[in-house]
């Protein structure tokens, strides 16, 4: 499926993190390019806070993979993808048995938003797979206390080295291990003599775990103590802020209302693990006086809890519906999938199992059927507390992360490309230019220049790819931004959500370099003249108005 995938967002920028973090290696420290990125690198400022450990192996893999670096990565995505729901199942099985873990494994899989951002998002899903990793690793070995050896020790150290490689926040796995041992302490009186050992045994995985996530962070490595901690700071308080579009209107990141979170994760998965995750506390407390299993599943449930609360409670910059709190769906994942195998247990034996598996089956089959028609715009579901995608199209963010712009671009390559055969140069203005020049990175003769969409009439070229991420929330929910001279659209449920644009005359552009010049007749005349070619533009009518 990865192969269908367009270029997300952040990739342009992660790739080039992961080459330079590989040359600082390379060069065994004299290349510092990945301490202080260039802009041209690192848009944000803030790449040298990331670990980059998903990004490094991503580079040494390009450079052996027969395939492009984009497809290589995405096939390393997808498998972080599959690596999230195989930890995730694994936990599954040793809290209910295989028949949860299925279940599991199919609420991930048929999760369209998190099937979409496992094709293509570099930093939140590798995180994911770390995350839910680091606690099956630990509560694994955690079972065999006392009784471990050193060998024991490698799989949760490693597992806490990368997530916290991945991203910072992964050092919340270090007070989790030390919540489970109070946990412990307060249900199992039995086991309190062996929790001294059992700490000091933590506080080794701890040490280590913490000091190895610096051995492939090159802004770790400089100062391994503070300097995760100074970016766990910076990008708890990432100062960057986008306009998002949310319950119909734009509205700054920062000033997003402390429930977007929440109501973003409600609208945006599936009936059937609303409903898992709706009925689990009947089920988890229906279970307390069977320890390990209740132990087990309420942990899990705080580890996917906890993040939300806290990221609510700071107040953190948050954008792009749920993305930034990706990790915690594996362990909500696994809750829900709790509370559908609790009714299973619940129904008994007889007929009602096979009306719980069909239950099941068709609850999934829903959001199944969204992917098979939008594939692979996957990213796009919600669901009908939104008024489903159609509706909420006009209302919220779909395509944020850009996937579309892969279907308009393969277009323009297959069908206009040839037809320009003769031509030294072609032109393309767009407002997503840093992934657009990344399609056409092998088409020398094609020149991409960024375009605000609102500007578009004001800049020289000869066509136009606009993606409706930047696009005024008006045009949007009125439809005006797709003219006459759009050739193609990239849609979901016939809704563009990138376009092609063939500019029909360069009288709009040379009328606004009259105005420059402050020749008014001619700039009106250019204006009036193109207006006869295109009476959709909102530019120039609204000068001749």
């Amino acid at each position: 499926m990865s192969f269908w995938y367009g270029i997300s967002g952040d990739e342009v920028d992660m790739q080039r993190y992961g080459d330079a973090i590989l040359n600082y290696f390379k060069t065994f420290g004299a290349d510092k390019t990945a301490l202080a990125p260039p802009k041209e690198i690192d848009r944000d400022g803030v790449l040298q806070y990331y670990g980059g450990f998903f990004d490094l192996i991503a580079s040494l893999i390009n450079k052996v993979s027969p395939l492009d670096i984009f497809t290589t990565r995405h096939i390393l995505n997808a498998w972080a993808g599959f690596l999230a729901i195989f930890f995730a199942a694994k936990i599954s099985i040793r809290i209910n048995g295989y028949r949860m873990a299925i279940i599991t494994t199919w609420l991930m899989f048929l999760a369209p938003f998190f099937l979409g951002h496992a094709m293509n998002n570099p930093k939140d899903i590798p995180f994911a797979t770390a995350y839910i990793a680091a606690i099956y690793c630990f509560l694994n070995f955690y079972d065999k206390l006392p009784k471990v050896t050193w060998k024991d020790y490698i799989w949760p150290i490693v597992a806490i080295a990368i997530t916290i490689d991945i991203r910072v926040a992964g050092l919340l796995i270090i007070p989790y291990m030390f919540v489970w041992l109070a946990g412990d302490y307060l249900l199992n009186k039995e086991n309190r003599p062996l929790l001294k050992k059992k700490s000091f045994s933590l506080i080794i995985i701890a040490v280590i775990g913490y000091l190895g996530a610096s051995l492939f962070w090159p802004y770790a490595l400089q100062n391994p103590i503070s300097n995760p901690l100074t970016a766990l700071s910076e990008l708890s308080h990432f100062k960057m802020q986008l306009a998002q579009l949310y319950d119909g209107e734009r509205v700054m990141s920062g000033d997003l209302p402390s429930s977007y979170l929440i109501h973003n994760f409600f609208i945006t998965n599936s009936y059937i693990l609303l409903f898992g995750l709706l009925i689990s506390p009947v089920f988890i407390l229906s279970r307390v006086n069977q320890k390990k299993e209740f132990s087990w599943i309420a942990f899990i449930l705080f580890t996917g809890i906890f993040p939300l609360a806290y990221i609510i409670y700071s107040k953190s910059n948050v954008y792009h519906a749920w993305r930034h709190v990706l990790f915690i769906f594996p362990s909500l994942a696994i809750v829900a999938a709790y509370g559908l195998n609790g009714i299973w247990r619940w129904v008994g034996k007889g007929t009602m199992k096979y009306a719980v598996m069909a239950l099941i089956a068709l609850g999934l089959l829903e959001p199944a059927t969204f992917i098979i028609r939008t594939f692979p715009n996957t990213i796009t579901y919600y669901n009908i507390f939104a008024g489903g995608t159609k509706e909420a199209y006009y209302n919220y963010e779909t395509d944020y992360y850009y996937n579309s712009l892969k279907g308009v671009t393969d277009w323009f390559i297959k069908h206009e490309l040839p037809l320009n055969a003769n031509k030294d140069s072609i032109v393309i203005g767009t407002n997503a230019a840093h992934l657009v020049q990344q399609y056409f990175s092998k088409y020398p003769k094609i020149k991409v220049k960024y375009v605000r969409f609102y500007e578009r009439s004001m800049s020289d070229w000869d066509y136009g790819i606009f993606h409706r991420a930047l696009i005024p929330a008006p045009q949007i929910q009125n439809g005006s931004w797709v003219g006459k001279s759009t050739i193609y659209e990239e849609k979901v449920f016939d809704l563009p959500l990138a376009t092609l644009v063939k500019r029909p005359s360069h009288l709009d552009y040379e009328g606004y370099e009259a105005l420059k010049k402050q020749d008014v007749e001619k700039a009106f005349k250019d204006f009036i003249e193109y207006r006869k070619i295109n009476n959709d533009n909102e530019m120039v009518n609204g000068i001749l108005s």
